[in-house]
């Protein structure tokens, strides 16, 4: 046997796989060599994964035993051979068998699809099998499709069957198809059908154009002589003799292997048992059988000095040139035994020990010794030294050519490790191949602006990709609310929920995959359609938005200042990077095909995409994952995590406090995204998506479930709502886990399959139209979404990775989590009883000697700086002040008569104080001059509760209104998604101009004008209260401030710049109000007049507020939560007011 390594028969490619070959080998118990082509095959199919390969090999071995060994060669098997619709024509360049199809000859019939599968089984068998001059293992399909008939000749669901049996049982056995003279309409009918196909079926498929096989293509792969005239060779193989021969020699070959495999035994090695019978495969190398020639003596010399039988413990004597040597031949020791002359343990010198020559046994053997040399025949000296350079000679031939060989091997790594390299080179950006040429002293300088400019474009990647999950977050924090707005809204904005989340799954999925390869030095799959041009494109691309973005920071920079242009020049970087990852995934649902080559099979894809296949073919389905089951630590991990969020859950409905909700949210989360990657990780085929879509299902009806019954309870239409959503959950999931998890096979297994898609694709189906006819705007927005994720599951099951789902579901449950903290903050600010006697008790007091005062409307309510001139202006009008130190503007503020800013702080306490009793007493000790406005009463489920208070001097009237958080927490949670994008977006406030903040709010909350919210119908109500309380209050000396805390304190002052124009609105501590967001068309000068925002230095998001005009900040050095409290910020104004 030589030593060269069967796989290069296969390529230089496979042969650096062989250390995963034969570890596949060592689990199999395989000693030698021959079937490493074979197992190359399995080992590429699983991606090189030991043990999924060694588990496919087996199955293989089930295949042999249960299915091929069933098959018998009928008679229309025969007659339909003898057709000459496959037949061996030879080998290929490369020395494949080559298959010849003529597709014209075959007349289908769906009666006989199982016969025509058996027919195929056989066919393939015999074309893979163990050959004397080549072990590969391998075949070439040459397809002739002319003058083939779509409907008589052609049976796709056969076809798909064979192809996926292929993909199963017989991986990388059909190394090329090569498709000649294919028809317009079937190609449009068949093209699909090879993209849905698994990769190792459709990535070897071809097809070849008549004007290629008239330049002459087959012929650079097929020598003349093996190609048919038909498609332009020399080969006059269709003859009728031929098929008759083909036929007996593929029945004569299946019924030798029938009974071997009858027996037990598996294909190849019976195979290489018959090899070994013809003498075409030895398993000794010459070396050895050098050796065991010279040690052994011959079969004549045997018989002289064995004339009798063998006795124990007896030797034999051979004299070689004056020479003893003496093996034993004892029961034990076979009379054809050899020593291995290389082995040092067979020598006996003067110094080996355990013999004893003194000794009775040693003169018994001499004597014995003795009578043989006696009997032995005279030999020729010159024959003995004849024999002897024979020998030498033998030996050094045999060195000479494993030298060679060693040699050659060598040779064939160094030609590998830089084939390796050079396709690296194709794949990854490398300066030193691609600034080849470059002096040394400018090439240092290239590499380095090289990877400045990858890591600048991935930097913009990895922005943008987070600016696309912002952008998700909060659309699906908005279609999520409106599954509470009515009963059974759960069906429409659920499966709306669940649609645009799959698809902001897989554009985050785009964008880490683009980041990660820019960053890494790849190319990115987009630009691999390109072949080898892809890497010049992408990085020319790279250098010129690098060298863009560069001139428009120097010409910012110039303009304004270096902040101005970092900002712009990021803004537009990000900007662009989500417009491409956008591109690039609206594509990646039709599939990535390379440009340079005829090969329809789905580059962007390594799993299975046989969705449709399964759903509309009479195909056998994949069994391989069909008896995996999740290891006991996955599903103990799972109950878990699922036993927590039902128990949180219903604590908190059962009347648990607010950890109980957050709880439950984050442990559903992590169910959820723990699930999801399970069973992506345990199944590769499109069954997977059914658990995943019941998975999502489930998560739907819990979070509804605790949302709805805590706010409304069973009764009604909501109670019969969620049972609904619960009976549908089930089914899916009951249904789901049925057909993927279910001990089923065949027919029953491919038809729970369809079932549960079917079933789930019309309930998608539904409630899409169901969302049209009540929501048509948005209805056909998810509709489109709808059609695209089809699409992706259909043709890329790989579309989303572990990423995107971690990033989707992380965002969207912290996006929730806040929400629900915020509202729990603005609740917790509620308060009842009396805080005069230790706030600032002597407010009253401070405000008889008021400091610098004027009309609040005859100025703007707040003055970035006073002048002392200006101060001493306003001074003349009231009671001027000695003030020996300068206080910050804000102090300066007059907005009424007795009222300055610390006094609308006190107001915003007042308004949170849900005690009246209370409320009036504190009224009466801070503002005396003031009374209570009576104020429509408003239910518990609004989102706001209003207080509003009077002043009326003999100047001016002064009008206050509070808003404090309602009564129903979960419609505060709700009511928080106003603000929860203004928050996420305010962590992009330093990445772009401010103008850029302005213009693109209104876009990133677009889904919130689409969508129902029970808190803008609560914000409407409180709207129109409004309007009714101060629809009098007009003219010049009336003045009406509303004055809030927080993010109630933010919507009360929305509400009040959509009223009349003698309203102004003050907020302590709250969200920043975007004009754009809420169509308020105010210039930032109108803003600055009509509103006063307040924020405390040192909190939580004041770091990543966005900056508006109408903002004044106070410093604060507590920290954290505690700066955003009312209380501390009437404690700081009290000391930086005061005198």
């Amino acid at each position: 046997m030589s030593n060269t390594p069967v796989l290069l028969d296969i390529g230089t490619d496979a042969y650096a796989h062989q250390t995963e070959v034969d570890e596949v080998k060592k689990h199999m118990g395989i000693q030698h060599n021959y079937f490493d082509c074979w197992i190359f095959g399995f080992l590429e199919n699983k991606n090189f994964n030991i043990d999924e390969t060694v588990e496919k090999l087996r199955r293989r071995a089930d295949f042999e035993r249960t299915q091929l060994a069933a098959c018998n060669v009928t008679d229309w098997m025969m007659e339909n051979m003898r057709k000459g619709i496959i037949q061996i024509i030879g080998n290929d360049k490369a020395g494949r068998v080559v298959f010849y199809v003529s597709t014209a000859r075959d007349k289908p019939v769906a009666s006989r699809r199982e016969e025509s599968r058996m027919n195929f089984d056989i066919l393939l068998t015999y074309g893979t099998r163990l050959r004397p001059e080549s072990k590969r293992c391998q075949i070439t399909m040459l397809i002739n499709q002319d003058k083939a008939s779509m409907i008589s000749n052609l049976d796709m669901t056969l076809q798909a069957d064979i192809a996926l049996r292929i993909a199963k049982f017989y991986p990388g056995c059909v190394d090329k198809i090569y498709i000649c003279k294919m028809g317009r309409l079937l190609a449009a009918m068949a093209k699909p059908i090879f993209s849905r196909l698994p990769a190792i079926v459709s990535d070897r498929i071809i097809i070849i154009s008549d004007s290629d096989i008239r330049h002459g293509k087959l012929l650079e792969l097929f020598d003349a002589s093996v190609l048919p005239i038909e498609l332009g060779g020399e080969n006059d193989c269709d003859h009728q003799k031929h098929y008759d021969k083909f036929a007996a020699t593929i029945r004569s070959y299946f019924e030798q292997l029938k009974p071997a495999l009858m027996r037990g035994e598996e294909v190849k090695e019976w195979e290489l048992e018959n090899l070994r019978a013809a003498g075409f495969i030895k398993d000794a190398s010459p070396m050895d059988a050098l050796k065991r020639s010279i040690v052994e003596p011959s079969p004549s010399l045997r018989e002289q000095f064995l004339p009798g039988p063998l006795e124990p413990a007896g030797y034999s004597l051979l004299l070689t040139n004056g020479s003893i040597t003496g093996p034993s031949f004892s029961p034990r020791s076979p009379a054809l035994c050899a020593l291995d002359i290389d082995d040092d343990a067979n020598l006996i010198t003067c110094e080996t020990d355990s013999i004893d020559r003194d000794g009775p046994r040693s003169t018994g053997r001499m004597q014995r010794n003795a009578s043989m040399l006696s009997r032995s025949p005279a030999r020729s000296l010159f024959a003995d030294y004849l024999h002897q350079f024979t020998t030498i000679e033998s030996f050094f031939r045999l060195s000479v050519t494993e030298m060679h060989e060693r040699q050659w091997l060598q040779i064939v790594q160094w030609e590998m490790q830089e084939r390796r390299s050079i396709l690296q080179g194709e794949r990854f950006i490398r300066g030193d191949r691609l600034l080849a040429g470059l002096p040394p002293s400018v090439l240092l300088l290239a590499k380095g602006f090289l990877w400045l400019c990858l890591i600048v474009t991935s930097s913009f990647f990895f922005l943008g990709t987070c600016f696309i999950a912002l952008f998700g977050v909060v659309t699906l924090m908005n279609i999520f609310f409106a599954i509470f707005v009515r009963p059974y809204h759960v069906f429409l904005y659920g499966a709306a929920l669940v649609v645009v989340a799959s698809q902001f799954v897989i554009l985050c999925s785009r964008g880490v995959d683009v980041t990660r390869s820019t960053f890494q030095g790849r190319v990115v799959q987009a630009f691999r359609a390109l072949g080898a041009k892809a890497l010049a494109v992408q990085l020319i691309i790279y250098v010129v938005c690098t060298i863009a973005f560069f001139v428009l920071f120097c010409a910012m920079a110039v303009r304004h200042d270096v902040l101005t242009g970092l900002q712009y020049s990021i803004a537009y970087g990000w900007i662009v990077a989500v417009c491409l990852i956008f591109i690039y995934h609206v594509v990646f649902a039709f599939g990535l095909r390379t440009l340079s080559t005829h090969s329809y099979a789905n580059g962007s894809r390594q799993y299975n995409a046989e969705a449709t296949v399964y759903l509309f073919m009479e195909v056998e389905m994949d069994d391989e994952n069909a008896e995996q089951r999740c290891p006991p630590a996955e599903v103990m991990l799972l109950t878990v995590v699922g036993v927590l969020s039902v128990a949180m859950g219903i604590a908190f409905l059962t009347g648990g406090g607010f950890f109980f909700l957050c709880a439950t949210i984050v442990a559903q989360a992590v169910l959820l995204q723990l699930c999801t990657t399970f069973v992506i990780a345990r199944s590769v085929s499109s069954s997977s998506d059914i658990i995943i879509s019941g998975v999502f299902y489930a998560s739907v009806f819990w979070m509804n479930t605790i949302f709805t019954i805590s706010q409304n309870g069973w009764s009604g239409d909501w109670g019969r709502s969620t049972l609904a959503v619960l009976f549908v959950m089930l089914f899916f999931v009951i249904t789901g886990m049925v057909s993927v998890f279910g001990p089923w096979k065949g027919a029953v297994r491919r038809w729970l399959f369809r079932l549960s898609w079917l079933l789930l694709l019309l309930h998608l189906i539904a409630c899409v139209a169901a969302l049209i006819a009540f929501n048509y705007r948005f209805g056909l927005f998810v509709l489109a979404l709808a059609v695209h994720l089809l699409l992706c599951i259909m043709r890329t099951n790989e579309s989303s990775n572990n990423f995107g789902m971690l990033i989707m579901s992380a965002g969207f449950t912290l996006a929730l989590l806040a929400c629900c903290m915020l509202a729990y903050a603005s609740d917790a600010e509620v308060y009842e009883g009396s805080v005069s006697d230790v706030l600032v008790p002597n407010y009253a007091n401070r405000s008889s000697a008021s400091t610098v005062s004027r009309y609040p409307m005859s100025a703007d309510l707040v003055e970035p700086q006073v002048t002392l001139s200006g101060m001493a202006t306003l001074a003349s009008v009231h009671t001027q002040r000695n003030i020996t130190y300068v206080m910050p503007p804000l102090c300066l503020a007059q907005f009424g008569p007795t009222l300055d800013a610390l006094g609308m702080a006190l107001f915003a306490k007042l308004g949170l104080n849900d005690d009246v009793d209370a409320q009036e007493k504190d009224l009466r000790r801070w503002f005396p001059s003031f009374r209570r406005l009576p104020t429509p009463e408003m239910v518990e489920s609004e989102v706001m509760h209003l207080d509003a208070f009077r002043e009326e001097t003999a100047t001016v009237n002064t009008t206050i209104v509070t808003a404090r958080s309602g009564m129903d927490s979960i419609l505060m949670i709700e009511s928080m998604a106003m603000w929860i994008d203004t928050y996420i977006l305010s962590f992009f406030s330093l990445l772009m101009p401010a103008p850029y903040v302005d213009k693109l709010m209104p876009h990133l909350s677009f889904v919130q004008r689409m969508v129902p919210a029970q808190w803008m119908a609560s914000i409407e109500k409180t709207t129109a209260v409004v309007h009714g309380l101060l629809k009098d209050l007009r003219g010049d000396r009336e003045n009406v401030f509303i004055v809030g805390h927080g993010p109630v304190g933010s919507r009360a002052a929305v509400i009040g710049l959509r009223t009349q124009e003698n309203v102004y609105s003050l907020t302590f501590s709250g969200p920043p109000v975007v004009p754009s967001k809420y169509n308020l068309n105010f210039s930032p000068e109108v803003l600055a007049r009509r509103m006063l925002a307040v924020q405390t230095m040192q909190t939580v998001f004041s770091t990543w507020y966005l900056r508006t005009a109408s903002m004044q900040f106070i410093p604060c050095s507590l920290g954290g939560n505690r700066c955003d409290r009312i209380d501390t910020t009437i404690q700081t104004l009290s000391q930086l007011c005061d005198e």
